[in-house]
């Protein structure tokens, strides 16, 4: 008898640690280090109920392998559903070093282990890196869920512990919404103001300097291959400002046949 104890004692640490892992919204960042088999499930699932035994034997034996096997209960994390996109359950991602992919193989032992002893997901695409869960996108996301659930709880809450009616309720709420809209509104429309106008002026300013410098160099070029049209321009524009003593000997000679006929007519 003791001895049955004492190896149950020493079995015991391993039986633990061969379960999956227990991620949650504050360590689920621990898969994206090395290799993860990852399953999503809730507790008032009966696919995820006939599934678990099943995931449990995989675990058990991925340990003696460089493949870590987690858990995540979206019931009770709800956020994290929300950040991996989660439809139906059980789903489950395998991650290697930060890149998803969606295991889409058979539910079964063997199917599990033949997607990692022949590394069956390097046929299927990675996750998007725009829809990844350490995306920006993602991380909005959830703290809108977030948000949802905090005022969930605040409105069981008011309307269970402190026994405020649902209108009211609803009408602080709604007043809290629109005002904190307001407020995000204006401060969104002074950024983008600001943000506008300071491109505008960046803008204007190259492109002034941008087109300055381009009308001093198409200058220099037309000076450069056109010298003696410059002259001939200069000499063409001397011509035309006739002096003086040029416009009177024109006016003689207008004069002079005037002269002539009076002549004839004496003659005559």
């Amino acid at each position: 008898m003791l001895d049955k104890t004492l190896l149950l004692l020493l079995l015991l640490p391993c039986l633990i640690s061969t379960q999956p892992v227990d991620l949650t919204d504050k360590t689920w960042r621990e898969m994206l280090t090395g290799q993860w088999m990852v399953e999503f499930y809730a507790p008032w699932c009966p696919a995820c109920q006939q599934f678990k035994q099943i995931w449990s034997d995989f675990s058990k034996a991925m340990s003696s392998r460089n493949v870590k096997v987690g858990a995540v209960d979206v019931d009770k994390y709800q956020s994290l559903s929300g950040r991996f996109r989660i439809s139906s359950l059980p789903t489950i991602l395998h991650v290697r070093d930060g890149v998803f992919h969606h295991y889409e193989g058979e539910r079964s032992l063997r199917g599990l282990k033949n997607y990692i002893d022949k590394e069956e997901w390097l046929k299927s695409g990675p996750m998007s890196s725009s829809f990844a869960p350490d995306s920006l996108a993602m991380s909005l996301i959830t703290y809108v869920f977030d948000l949802s659930l905090l005022i969930k709880n605040a409105y069981s809450i008011l309307l269970d512990q402190y026994g405020w009616p649902a209108w009211l309720i609803y009408t602080v709420f709604g007043i809290g919404v629109i005002s904190l809209g307001i407020v995000i509104g204006f401060i969104s429309l002074m950024i983008t103001d600001y943000s506008i106008a300071a491109w505008y002026k960046i803008y204007y300013t190259l492109f002034r300097k941008t087109k300055k410098d381009k009308s001093d160099e198409e200058h220099l070029e037309n000076t450069e291959q056109n010298p003696i049209d410059e002259d001939k321009s200069d000499t063409t524009e001397e011509e035309l400002n006739t002096p003086d003593d040029v416009e009177g000997a024109i006016d003689e000679d207008i004069d002079q046949p005037t002269t002539i006929d009076q002549t004839v007519r004496q003659r005559r």
